[in-house]
Protein backbone atom coordinates (compact mmCIF):
# COMPACT_ATOMS: atom_id res chain seq x y z
CA UNK A 1 0.00 0.00 0.00
CA UNK A 2 1.28 3.33 -1.23
CA UNK A 3 1.81 5.99 1.62
CA UNK A 4 0.76 9.52 0.33
CA UNK A 5 3.27 12.43 1.89
CA UNK A 6 1.29 15.02 3.99
CA UNK A 7 1.72 18.62 3.23
CA UNK A 8 2.33 19.61 6.42
CA UNK A 9 1.67 23.34 5.51
CA UNK A 10 -1.44 22.55 4.02
CA UNK A 11 -2.39 20.56 6.77
CA UNK A 12 -1.09 23.19 9.46
CA UNK A 13 -3.06 25.84 7.62
CA UNK A 14 -6.18 24.33 6.98
CA UNK A 15 -6.23 23.70 11.35
CA UNK A 16 -5.77 26.83 11.70
CA UNK A 17 -8.34 28.31 9.71
CA UNK A 18 -10.79 26.27 11.60
CA UNK A 19 -9.61 27.26 14.41
CA UNK A 20 -10.31 30.64 13.41
CA UNK A 21 -13.48 29.93 12.02
CA UNK A 22 -14.32 28.27 15.53
CA UNK A 23 -13.49 31.14 17.40
CA UNK A 24 -10.83 28.77 19.12
CA UNK A 25 -8.04 31.47 18.12
CA UNK A 26 -8.16 34.61 17.88
CA UNK A 27 -6.80 36.52 14.97
CA UNK A 28 -7.20 39.94 16.14
CA UNK A 29 -4.61 39.81 18.71
CA UNK A 30 -1.29 41.93 18.71
CA UNK A 31 0.70 38.90 19.17
CA UNK A 32 2.51 37.92 16.14
CA UNK A 33 0.44 35.06 13.85
CA UNK A 34 0.79 31.78 14.47
CA UNK A 35 3.32 29.97 11.52
CA UNK A 36 1.80 26.63 10.47
CA UNK A 37 5.08 25.80 9.23
CA UNK A 38 6.97 25.94 12.37
CA UNK A 39 8.68 22.65 13.30
CA UNK A 40 9.05 24.06 16.93
CA UNK A 41 5.34 24.77 16.98
CA UNK A 42 4.21 21.15 15.69
CA UNK A 43 6.80 19.48 17.79
CA UNK A 44 4.85 21.18 20.72
CA UNK A 45 1.72 20.52 19.48
CA UNK A 46 2.93 16.79 19.32
CA UNK A 47 3.95 16.94 22.92
CA UNK A 48 0.66 18.03 24.41
CA UNK A 49 -0.98 15.96 21.78
CA UNK A 50 0.74 12.89 23.54
CA UNK A 51 0.55 14.09 26.90
CA UNK A 52 -3.32 13.97 26.82
CA UNK A 53 -2.87 10.61 25.34
CA UNK A 54 -0.69 9.02 27.91
CA UNK A 55 -3.21 10.31 30.41
CA UNK A 56 -0.88 13.35 31.69
CA UNK A 57 -3.32 16.36 31.69
CA UNK A 58 -0.66 17.92 34.18
CA UNK A 59 2.30 17.89 31.83
CA UNK A 60 -0.42 19.00 29.06
CA UNK A 61 -1.07 22.12 31.29
CA UNK A 62 2.10 22.81 32.10
CA UNK A 63 3.57 23.01 28.18
CA UNK A 64 0.38 25.12 28.21
CA UNK A 65 1.34 27.33 30.32
CA UNK A 66 4.64 27.90 29.42
CA UNK A 67 4.51 27.77 25.34
CA UNK A 68 1.18 28.97 24.72
CA UNK A 69 -0.71 30.16 28.40
CA UNK A 70 -3.48 32.41 25.69
CA UNK A 71 -4.76 29.04 24.88
CA UNK A 72 -5.58 28.54 28.76
CA UNK A 73 -7.88 31.12 28.31
CA UNK A 74 -10.23 29.32 26.89
CA UNK A 75 -12.60 28.36 29.42
CA UNK A 76 -14.22 25.72 27.17
CA UNK A 77 -10.66 23.99 26.33
CA UNK A 78 -9.56 24.32 30.07
CA UNK A 79 -13.05 22.74 31.34
CA UNK A 80 -12.44 19.42 29.27
CA UNK A 81 -8.70 19.18 29.89
CA UNK A 82 -9.26 19.49 33.77
CA UNK A 83 -12.48 16.77 33.29
CA UNK A 84 -10.37 14.84 31.36
CA UNK A 85 -8.01 14.70 34.47
CA UNK A 86 -10.32 14.09 37.18
CA UNK A 87 -11.53 10.87 35.28
CA UNK A 88 -8.06 9.97 33.96
CA UNK A 89 -7.19 9.62 38.01
CA UNK A 90 -10.29 8.03 38.66
CA UNK A 91 -9.55 5.25 36.32
CA UNK A 92 -6.35 4.43 37.92
CA UNK A 93 -8.28 3.24 40.66
CA UNK A 94 -6.11 4.30 43.86
CA UNK A 95 -7.19 5.40 47.24
CA UNK A 96 -4.88 8.32 46.71
CA UNK A 97 -5.59 8.92 43.22
CA UNK A 98 -9.56 9.09 44.45
CA UNK A 99 -8.42 11.87 46.79
CA UNK A 100 -6.62 13.51 43.85
CA UNK A 101 -9.26 13.17 41.74
CA UNK A 102 -11.52 15.07 44.59
CA UNK A 103 -8.80 17.36 45.08
CA UNK A 104 -8.88 18.26 41.62
CA UNK A 105 -12.77 18.12 41.08
CA UNK A 106 -12.50 21.03 44.21
CA UNK A 107 -9.90 23.19 42.95
CA UNK A 108 -10.18 22.72 38.99
CA UNK A 109 -13.17 21.35 37.59
CA UNK A 110 -15.87 22.81 39.54
CA UNK A 111 -14.66 26.75 38.90
CA UNK A 112 -14.47 25.91 35.21
CA UNK A 113 -17.69 24.49 34.72
CA UNK A 114 -19.47 27.58 36.06
CA UNK A 115 -17.87 29.94 33.53
CA UNK A 116 -17.20 27.64 30.52
CA UNK A 117 -20.28 26.94 28.77
CA UNK A 118 -24.11 26.81 28.93
CA UNK A 119 -23.65 22.52 28.76
CA UNK A 120 -20.72 22.70 30.99
CA UNK A 121 -22.49 22.27 34.48
CA UNK A 122 -24.72 19.61 33.07
CA UNK A 123 -21.67 17.97 32.22
CA UNK A 124 -19.76 18.36 35.44
CA UNK A 125 -23.15 16.86 37.30
CA UNK A 126 -23.16 13.99 34.92
CA UNK A 127 -19.18 12.91 35.57
CA UNK A 128 -19.85 13.55 39.42
CA UNK A 129 -21.61 9.95 38.97
CA UNK A 130 -18.07 8.26 38.35
CA UNK A 131 -17.55 8.52 42.12
CA UNK A 132 -20.49 6.57 42.89
CA UNK A 133 -19.99 4.02 40.21
CA UNK A 134 -17.16 1.36 40.48
CA UNK A 135 -14.22 2.10 38.15
CA UNK A 136 -15.28 -1.55 36.11
CA UNK A 137 -18.93 -1.17 36.55
CA UNK A 138 -20.42 -1.13 32.60
CA UNK A 139 -23.67 -0.36 33.65
CA UNK A 140 -22.33 3.29 34.95
CA UNK A 141 -23.80 6.20 32.86
CA UNK A 142 -20.36 7.06 32.58
CA UNK A 143 -18.66 4.13 31.71
CA UNK A 144 -17.96 5.28 28.23
CA UNK A 145 -16.03 8.41 29.25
Amino acid sequence: METTPVNWESLDTLVIEFAKSEHLIDDSSSSPPLSPSSYQSRLLIRQIRRSIESADIDAALDLLRVHAPDVLDDQRLLFRLQKQKFIELLRRGTAKDRELAIRCLRTGLAPCALGAYPEAYEEFKHILLALIYDKDDQNSPVAKE
